[in-house]
């Protein structure tokens, strides 16, 4: 019993020291990360209905789809990859993103999103094809394909506009109980290494576990292809209000099932 627990202390120590590590090294939690991304029109009366308080939908209401492969990654993740949508949000704070769903494939990204940050992360199966002139990108859940993406490769940005460098707010992780859960601000830092204007084919399918296709109310616009690295540290992260009930029964199917 004394050497398991010894190898356990181990184990744990080891995390510390390659977290704080990390740290010293300025060790970027994701480097090179392949993005695809495009703004999306939303039905306002759609998008209200999951918003928590004290948000509202951008006037005109839209939302950021996000397929991503993240191919370098820091301790204690492994390579990954994710599908985010972001509704472009107003508030009393300003304008900002709010986090409705996200789809990865590791286990470990799944749970440290969901338990430390309040990201609302399920596990699916994905597709990422980049052939240097296109990428193909897809996301599986249940047997549904709820997204596809086909991005072409078009004039690069000299200036490009940020990925997820915005106002961010979602709610849950430390705190939350279940109904009843905090809503976050936090700014994520990122370095844009190479972007690229793009032609979208977007293809969305309805899914009861995830009804993102029921926001949706147009064709893609903005289509771009960025690679970027993400250091894992915000400018900031506040407590900024709380979400109650209504709001957890709204959105449960896209955020638990």
């Amino acid at each position: 019993m004394s050497s398991n627990k010894t190898g356990t202390a181990r184990r744990d120590e080891n995390f510390w020291v390659k977290i704080l590590e990390n740290r010293k090294k300025r060790v970027n939690a994701w480097d090179n990360a392949q993005v695809v991304l495009a703004d999306v029109p939303l039905d306002k009366q759609a998008v209200k209905r999951i918003l928590p308080l004290g948000m509202s939908p951008s006037d005109p209401p839209l939302a950021t789809l996000f397929l991503i492969n993240y191919p370098t990654v820091a301790y204690p993740l492994f390579p990954y990859k994710e599908a985010i949508m972001m509704v472009h949000v107003r508030t009393l704070l300003g304008k900002g993103r709010h986090t409705c769903w996200i789809i990865v494939d590791d286990d470990p990204a799944m749970i440290l999103g969901r338990e430390l940050l309040g990201f609302p992360k399920k596990n699916g199966l994905f597709v990422f094809d980049d052939n240097k002139e296109a990428i193909t990108a897809s996301i599986t859940r249940r047997n549904i394909t709820v997204m596809s993406m086909t991005a072409v490769r078009g004039v690069r940005e000299p200036s490009p506009q940020p990925v997820f460098g915005h106002k961010t707010f979602h709610y849950g992780g430390l705190g939350q109980f279940m109904s009843f859960s905090p809503v976050w601000m936090f700014r994520p830092k990122e370095v844009i290494k190479e972007s690229h204007q793009a032609e979208i084919k977007l293809t969305l399918n309805d899914s009861d576990h995830d009804p993102i296709a029921r926001l949706v109310a147009g064709e893609p616009r903005n289509g771009r292809i960025v690679v970027m690295d993400i250091p894992g540290d915000g400018a900031y992260m506040l407590p900024v209000g709380i979400a109650g009930p209504f709001v957890f029964g709204r959105t449960f199917n896209m955020r638990f099932r």
